[in-house]
């Protein structure tokens, strides 16, 4: 079968895989991420003349080496690596089950090569995390209302980039000053304090966002240009390019020189550092961050709201 023939086969068996997936009620986001994934590696399976059926826990170490490295010459991180062949099990699981193959090689082949990913993330590179005077110049530096909220919303809760996208406008209570994160597998606490400052660009944001495109049909905290929910790229984009602008972002880095890239996580580790030099304790710090509880005793013992929003509110700094 000709390398043409192979790739719309196994193109093919990706689709059918997905709708296996979406019978198992798998999240949207998880079946659009997948999707992604096993369609480049199907590209990949093809160009080694093989179908996904033909894949062994042998010929999965050719296949770790052809996608090592992706189409600009540069090296996949370790989680990114783990991703793809954590699509591609779901895949295999789905094949297995409807007895299109004996059995799905991938847990083996994880078991063996993998593992060291985990052991050695990042090349022990620590992540770049900005001053207080770095990300006021970062946000002033901004060139719209909208652009400028979402940094200091990215700052002052810590949330990660798919958090901040998936927010709507009735997640905000500027009275009590308080978001409402929406629920996934990797937070606990959804309830996030803000404070001033925060409430303020949010307000000057809300004012602006009215006179969007489609803004009134759309229920998306964070509009793109088009008025439709803002995309995972365009909001990298934006906090990659006002981070370029004050030369804490180098575009060319490599994506395992984390030192170099100023992010939406890099909000993460400067809201962490912030509140722990001001004395918040670890458990406040813990549910804004929206870590598991660090005990079983923390399951009986409730961190009361009032606890959390003064701690917050002594902890955080004024950023401009």
């Amino acid at each position: 079968m000709e390398n043409g023939l192979i790739l719309e086969a196994n193109l093919a068996t990706v689709e059918r895989g997905l709708v296996d997936l979406r019978r198992q009620r798998k999240a949207e986001a998880t079946l659009i991420a997948y999707g992604c994934d096993l369609r480049r590696i199907a590209k990949y399976v093809s160009g080694l003349g093989m179908r996904f059926e033909d894949l062994t826990k042998h010929n999965l170490v050719d296949l770790l080496e052809a996608v090592e490295v992706n189409e600009n010459g540069r090296k996949l991180s370790d989680g990114r690596i783990r991703g793809l062949f954590s699509a591609l099990n779901s895949l295999l699981e789905s094949l297995e089950y409807r007895d299109v193959i004996e059995i799905n090689p991938v847990p083996a082949f994880r078991k063996r090569y993998l593992a060291a990913y985990k052991r050695n993330p990042n090349s022990g590179v620590p992540r770049f995390c900005p001053t207080n005077e770095q990300v006021a110049a970062v946000i002033a530096g901004s060139s719209t209302i909208r652009d400028k909220a979402i940094h200091i919303l990215l700052a002052k809760t810590g949330l990660r980039n798919k958090e901040v996208r998936e927010l709507d406008v009735s997640d905000v209570n500027l009275v009590e000053k308080y978001i409402m994160a929406k629920p996934t597998a990797k937070r606990t606490g959804r309830k996030l304090p803000i404070d001033d400052e925060c409430t303020v660009h949010i307000s000057r944001w809300l004012h602006d966002r009215q006179y969007f495109d489609r803004a009134e049909e759309e229920s998306a905290l964070f509009l793109n240009d088009l008025g439709r929910r803002i995309g995972r790229n365009t909001l990298l984009r934006i906090v990659n390019r006002d981070g370029e602008r004050q030369g804490l972002h180098d575009r060319d880095a490599d994506i395992l020189d984390v030192d170099k890239r100023y992010t939406p996580h890099v909000y993460r580790h400067w809201m962490t550092t912030v509140l722990r030099d001001a004395g918040c304790s670890e458990r406040v710090i813990r549910y804004i961050r929206g870590d598991a509880e660090g005990s079983i005793a923390d399951r009986y013992d409730h961190l009361r709201w009032e606890t959390i929003q003064m701690e917050y509110a002594i902890s955080m700094v004024t950023i401009l």
